[in-house]
C-alpha cells in the first residue's frame, strides 16, 4: 500500500469528510461544531476536551481549570452531558484508527503464522512475540495472585499489545490533524449553505494559484495549506494551523515573504490564519504582527471565539493583562470566528 492509499492518505480523508457530511449543507454559523465533532479530541490523561498542551492541563495547574470550563461549555453547546461529550468528538480520527486496526489485525495474523513456523525449530522456550517485559512489570501487580483467577498468558500479551497500540495511535494523531484540518475546511467550503466560493483547493502549489509564479529553479516547491478565490480580483491564501508552538510563530512571516516574492501581478493577496489556538499570547502576537507597514495577517480566524471567552473569562480581565488584549482584538474584529469568515467569503 502506497502513502496515497492508506488510512491517513488525502483520498481517504476526503472520503471520510464526504461520509460525515453526506448531502447536508453547512450553515456558516454552525460550522465550528462540525470542525470540533470531526477533529477535536479528549485528552486521554484528563478525559476532558483538549484545548491546550496536555502536560500543562493536568489537575492542579491553571489550564486544568480552564479545560474544565471548556469541556462543560462545549457539552452545553452540543446539547450533551459531560460524560457523553467524548463520544461525540474525534470522529475522523476514530474512523482512521478503525481502518488502521483492521489492517494491523490482518498483518498480525499473517506474521503470527510465520513466526510459529520459524519458532518450532527451537527446543528452548523463546520469548513470545507481543510481549513487553517493562510494560508487563507495570501490569502484573494489578492481576489476581490466585492462578485460577488470572487470565492466561495469551490474554496478557494481547492486553500489552493493545496498550502499546493505543499509545502508538495517539502519537499518530498529529499525522491526521494537520492535513485533516485543511480537508475539513475544504469540505465545509464545498457545502456552504447559500453557495460557497467557486474556487478553492487544499495543498495547492503556489504556481497553480492565479497570479503567482513558480519558485526559482532549485528552490523547493511551495504549497499553500488552503487557497480561496471568491472573485477574479481576490485571492485568499490560508494558513491552517490547529495550534502553533512558540518556536513556529516566525513561520507565517516566512510564508508571507515567500508569497510576496511569488506574486506576479500588481493586485494584492490576502493572508489568513485559521486556528484553534487557545494560548492568548500566541493569538495576540499573530494578530498584531506587522510587515512592511501592514498587518502580516489580513485576518486571524479562530474556530470559536466564544470558547476563548469561556476559557479565559474575558469579561473579567485586568486592563493590562494578555487576556484583556485578546478581548480587545476580538472586539475590534482583528480576531474573528470561523462563521464570520465564511460569511465574508460569500460576499467576496
Amino acid at each position: 500500500m502506497t502513502r496515497d492509499q492508506g488510512p491517513f492518505s488525502h483520498p481517504n480523508r476526503v472520503a471520510l469528510v464526504d461520509r460525515y457530511f453526506g448531502k447536508n449543507e453547512v450553515d456558516p454559523t454552525e460550522a465550528w461544531k462540525d470542525v470540533y465533532r470531526l477533529l477535536l479530541w479528549c485528552d486521554p490523561t484528563t478525559g476532558l476536551a483538549h484545548c491546550y498542551e496536555s502536560d500543562k492541563s493536568q489537575p492542579g495547574r491553571p489550564w486544568y481549570a480552564r479545560t474544565l470550563a471548556f469541556h462543560d461549555w462545549l457539552g452545553e453547546q452540543l446539547d450533551l452531558s459531560n460524560d457523553d461529550l467524548p463520544d461525540a468528538l474525534d470522529w475522523m480520527f476514530r474512523q482512521v484508527i478503525e481502518q488502521v486496526a483492521a489492517e494491523e489485525s490482518a498483518r498480525r495474523e499473517a506474521l503470527t503464522a510465520k513466526a510459529e513456523d520459524q519458532r518450532r525449530h527451537y527446543d528452548l522456550a523463546m520469548p513470545a512475540p507481543g510481549d513487553d517485559p517493562d510494560l508487563r512489570a507495570l501490569i502484573e501487580p494489578l492481576l489476581p495472585t490466585d492462578p485460577s483467577d488470572r487470565a492466561d498468558d495469551a490474554v496478557v500479551r494481547d492486553v500489552l499489545r493493545k496498550v502499546r497500540t493505543h499509545i502508538a495511535n495517539e502519537n499518530k494523531r498529529k499525522n491526521l490533524l494537520g492535513r485533516g484540518f485543511e480537508d475539513v475546511l475544504a469540505g465545509i467550503l464545498q457545502r456552504l449553505r447559500g453557495g460557497g466560493p467557486e474556487t478553492f483547493a487544499a495543498q495547492a502549489a503556489i504556481e497553480d494559484i492565479p497570479g503567482f509564479r513558480a519558485p526559482r529553479a532549485g528552490d523547493k516547491s511551495e504549497k499553500v495549506d488552503l487557497w480561496v478565490g471568491p472573485s477574479a480580483h481576490r485571492r485568499v491564501l490560508v494558513s491552517t494551523k490547529w495550534s502553533v508552538r512558540a518556536d513556529r510563530e516566525k513561520q507565517m512571516r516566512g510564508d508571507f515573504l515567500t508569497y510576496v516574492a511569488a506574486n506576479s501581478i500588481r493586485e494584492p493577496f490576502e493572508l489568513v490564519w485559521i486556528t484553534n489556538e487557545f494560548d492568548p499570547a500566541r493569538l495576540v502576537s499573530n494578530a498584531t504582527n506587522t510587515e512592511a507597514n501592514r498587518y502580516l495577517l489580513d485576518a486571524v480566524v479562530h474556530i470559536c471565539p466564544e470558547a476563548l471567552a469561556v476559557v479565559h473569562e474575558l469579561g473579567e480581565t485586568g486592563l493590562r493583562s494578555t487576556p484583556a488584549r485578546l478581548k480587545e482584538l476580538i472586539d475590534q474584529g482583528r480576531i474573528i470566528g470561523l462563521g464570520e469568515w465564511l460569511r465574508g467569503l460569500a460576499g467576496g
